[in-house]
């Protein structure tokens, strides 16, 4: 549907070349941007447009263009006059970069053409008006940042020491990975609140999300202290600082030139590579570890994934269903940055293949049509296409690599359980152990192993599972325990 509420692929041609010239008119309104031709338009009368407000955009569908290019007078949210950029066209309406790198809309007929280059905003004036609106909150800048909250001075500092660590990161990772990459050229801001209450007044999102990205504000936003005090404060603010990282990765990757801002790339890579950004390392001075390092919260999710499958049992059912994925549970979240992780260290080439393409999808663009089952097809399409459609294949690659990787247990120090199952055969003891920090992983797990077993033997089999105060306890034990088995 165009302004006009009348859709062009209904119309005979003679109306349609009509609303063509009406089009232009309106485009030539606006000065020597670069115009789009009647033809261009024609051609693209029969393509499927994606819904604005599938991106955040309160705007109706209309046709997309990315030929549109230059600067224009804008009123800004101030009400000052202000030169913003073009970044997509829809329709009657175009999408403004602010100089303070927010994404808005304005009607074409608002706007008028300038020469006049674009210029970001001052960071100090930027902190000024963020202070304006977050009475009471201190701000502080950075070379990238722009830092507004009431929070401790230790979260902020600590905030603040890893959000601008990773870009620098990032950029040496994606030019590795040969992606063209800048600076950020408008500031980047940093709200975070104090409580979980002042958080949720601001946000409205469901429980248990520490920060967010907004796309279009461009601002990561997040909380220090919960509503409800966890059990153990440092495993909460581990958690916390990594979906800290998580967030602050998609806002850099949106901002360094790897993906533009408005495209849609499948929610496993999008969420899979802002995992693998995200590790960080907790304690008295929390910091970035750097691309690519293992996630310690991830590959705990995945242990009873990882223990309770031998690769050759792999039937690539789970790289389907994390590839094909709308959304994302935290487990989906775990599988999504272990193929990440796989694919990027053992299949770079292709990986970095990948990643370039990713880098050209424009706004508004992406695959965002869900099929039958919530899941989007053409998502699993492209992935075959670059990693081949072989699913087990990979899958059992992913299982093997994963098992190979040596990771920080973010719950030793609770308790654990030791599980061994024993056999002996022909005067010989045979067996396995391992070790898990819930009993019904452990209990699943010493299933497997049994039904492994020829069916004559698995009656006889002695199976234990022996609770310990924390995981170094409980390792000790399996180790003892392997000791005298083959």
């Amino acid at each position: 549907m165009n302004s006009t509420g009348l859709s062009l692929v209904s119309l005979a041609p003679s109306r349609i070349r009509m609303l063509v010239f009406r089009k232009l008119a309106i485009y030539l309104a606006i000065g020597s941007l670069t115009l789009l031709a009647g033809e261009s338009l024609l051609q693209a009368q029969g393509k499927k447009v994606p819904n604005p407000k599938a991106f955040g955009l309160d705007i109706p569908p209309g046709l997309i263009s990315h030929k549109l290019e230059g600067n224009v007078e804008v009123r800004d949210e101030e009400g000052e006059q202000v030169v913003g950029r073009v970044h997509v066209m829809i329709g009657t309406n175009l999408v403004i970069e602010l100089p303070d790198g927010k994404l808005v809309t304005r009607a074409v007929n608002e706007l008028r053409r300038t020469d006049e280059p674009f210029k970001a905003i001052d960071k100090k004036t930027l902190a000024k008006r963020l202070e304006a609106k977050f009475p009471g909150f201190k701000t502080r800048t950075s070379r990238h940042y722009v830092f507004v909250y009431n929070t401790s001075d230790e979260f902020a500092d600590a905030t603040m020491r890893i959000l601008e660590s990773m870009i620098p990161g990032m950029q040496k990772h994606a030019k590795a990975q040969r992606i063209d990459v800048h600076e950020p050229d408008v500031p980047l801001v940093a709200i975070m609140f104090a409580t979980e209450a002042e958080y949720q007044k601001f946000a409205e999102l469901p429980p248990g999300i520490v920060a967010f990205y907004d796309t279009l504000a461009n601002h990561v936003v997040m909380y220090e202290r919960p509503t409800d005090p966890p059990l153990k404060n440092d495993l909460y603010y581990q958690q916390a600082i990594s979906t800290i990282a998580h967030e602050g990765a998609h806002q850099i990757l949106h901002n360094i030139g790897v993906q533009q801002r408005l495209s849609r790339w499948p929610m496993w890579i999008s969420e899979g590579i802002a995992e693998y950004y995200a590790p960080t390392e907790s304690g008295t001075r929390m910091k970035w570890k750097g691309a690519g390092v293992i996630n310690d919260m991830r590959m705990f999710e995945l242990e009873s994934y990882i223990k309770g499958k031998d690769a050759d049992q792999a039937d690539g059912e789970m790289v389907a269903q994390t590839v094909k994925a709308a959304r994302l549970t935290s487990t989906g979240y775990a599988s999504a940055w272990g193929l990440t992780h796989y694919l990027a260290t053992q299949r770079r080439s292709d990986f970095n293949d990948f990643m370039r393409e990713l880098s050209q999808i424009k706004p508004m663009e992406g695959a965002v049509e869900l099929s039958a089952g919530g899941v989007i097809l053409p998502n699993q399409e492209e992935f075959s296409k670059h990693f081949g459609e072989d699913l087990s294949q990979i899958e059992r690659g992913m299982i093997d690599h994963l098992k190979s990787q040596q990771y920080d247990h973010p719950f030793a120090e609770f308790a654990h359980y030791a599980a061994t199952v024993r056999i002996v055969s022909n005067g010989k003891a045979f067996g396995n152990a391992n070790v898990f920090h819930a009993q019904t992983l452990a209990a699943q797990w010493v299933e497997q192993q049994v039904k492994k077993l020829p069916a004559d033997q698995q009656g006889a089999v002695d199976r234990k599972i022996v609770v310990f105060p924390n995981r170094p306890a409980a390792e000790r034990y399996a180790t003892q325990f392997l000791r005298t088995v083959q």
